[in-house]
């Protein structure tokens, strides 16, 4: 088991268990098997895959599902009652494989998901919906794609330290780790995003960032670097170090701590939102202006929010 897959179990051993992960890698088996001891951990305790055959709170399918058989058959199952106290744990292995029709109907599970229930998706994950990858906190199960990405920098001049922060970086795209290394306006631009969203995060948002002149593709880019940084914040509140902008570790940690993971959860709609905008005619400055001062107004709500709990536990 790689090192990566160790801190996914002992994160769930210590009680810190996310709604949902896709699982990701090179090796189908090892992603399945992967989902199997996770799951056998939040329902037992134990990474024991065998008691799983007897669990009715455990459920297992693969990406033959047909719409037919998750409206009819598996999304009832979802919503019933539990049996045990550990809740439910849904595993959907090959989850690539499933139809968009099929996707977007769990798109809706996830979106409203019942009481106690957590999912584990396996799959390539650039084969699974944004929509779906957004709300799930992402395990690359292998680390053989970002060597093969540190070997492409090597090889194009990059000395060992670059070439591992950079693919870091990248999210495990290539064509974004060598951008990364051979474009110093970009790796501006990546910096100023981080910086611009972690100060809306804070309630001051500024829209300096968004003023520069760039094109939408950069914009985009942005997006999902952001997207990168939640995964990050996701992390951190399950006890991980930053997998992909060690670089913003400080500022990752203390917004971990400061919002739950289900405004984290909040705060990836909103980025899954302005995507969809950004997919538009939209302009790129105008979308993202409207990103950070909708995510300043949630802090300012949920700063608001939390004096007036104060306010009455001290006058009670």
């Amino acid at each position: 088991m790689n090192d990566t897959l160790k801190r996914l179990e002992a994160s769930i051993a210590a009680g810190r268990t996310l709604h949902s992960y896709l699982l990701t890698g090179n090796d189908p088996d090892m992603t399945d098997n992967a989902a199997r001891a996770a799951a056998a951990l939040m329902l037992t305790g134990s990474r024991e895959t065998a008691r799983l055959r007897d669990d009715p709170d455990y459920m297992e399918y693969e990406g033959s599902v047909t719409i037919g058989e998750f409206r009819e058959v598996i999304r009832p199952e979802i919503y019933r009652e539990t049996y045990g106290k550990n809740g439910r744990v849904v595993v959907l292995l090959r989850a690539d494989l499933l139809s968009p029709i099929v996707q977007n109907a769990m798109l809706k599970v996830l979106e409203e998901p019942p009481e106690n229930t957590h999912f584990i998706l396996t799959g390539n994950e650039y084969g699974i919906l944004p929509t779906i990858r957004s709300r799930c906190m992402v395990i690359r199960c292998a680390s053989q794609d970002v060597r093969l990405i540190e070997a492409e920098l090597i090889g194009r001049g990059a000395n060992e330290r670059e070439a591992g922060s950079f693919a870091a970086y990248s999210g495990g795209v290539t064509a974004r780790a060598i951008r990364l290394y051979e474009d110093q306006a970009f790796r501006e631009m990546r910096n100023g995003a981080i910086e611009a969203f972690y100060k809306a995060l804070r309630g001051v948002p500024e829209f300096k960032w968004t003023k520069q002149k760039r094109d939408k593709r950069d914009y985009m880019e942005a997006n999902e670097l952001l997207l990168l940084v939640c995964h990050d914040m996701m992390r951190a509140a399950c006890g991980m170090e930053p997998e992909y902008c060690p670089d913003h570790a400080e500022d990752i940690k203390k917004s971990s701590s400061y919002f739950t993971i289900g405004q984290i959860g909040c705060i990836i709609d909103k980025l899954t939102e302005n995507a969809a905008r950004l997919s538009t005619n939209a302009s790129g400055g105008a979308a993202f202006d409207r990103l950070f001062a909708g995510l300043a107004g949630m802090t300012l709500e949920i700063r608001s929010r939390r004096r007036n709990q104060q306010s009455i536990r001290r006058n009670k």
